[in-house]
């Protein structure tokens, strides 16, 4: 009965592991604020603050969606947006997207983790668009 316990005590937490490898961990945002890169003279607008606890939700739930690929890429243009998302325990991330970065998809890379996020739902990606324009 023991051996038994034990192994079902070892599958749960070999679950719970897999499951957290292979999730996005972006929550616990307590403010956003933004820019969006302006092309023609070549800097970022305003900025923009999010507070809306239902907003910010939404952008946390598109982010987490987001597949997250080991590898780095050269861009031959600018960042469409540059976010700082501000944490509940006062840290601060940056997160750069670039729309359109290859056909049906959006990519974003934060500044403390290593990688770079593709998200090709493409009602994630409307969604996203329709917040920060």
């Amino acid at each position: 009965m023991k051996k038994v316990i034990g192994v079902a005590i070892l599958l749960i937490i070999i679950f719970f592991v897999i499951i957290f490898m292979f999730t996005n961990d972006f929550s616990n945002i307590a403010k956003i604020e933004y820019q969006k890169y302006n092309y023609t003279n070549g800097s970022f607008g305003e900025v923009i603050i999010i507070n809306e606890k239902n907003r910010i939700k939404q952008i946390t739930k598109i982010l987490n969606k987001g597949k997250h690929y080991k590898i780095a890429y050269k861009k031959v243009y600018h960042e469409t947006y540059k976010l700082i998302l501000m944490y509940e325990d006062g840290t601060t991330e940056v997160i750069r997207i670039w729309k359109d970065f290859g056909p049906d998809v959006d990519m974003f890379e934060s500044d403390t983790r290593f990688g770079v996020y593709k998200i090709k739902n493409k009602k994630s990606r409307e969604k996203l668009s329709e917040i920060l324009n």
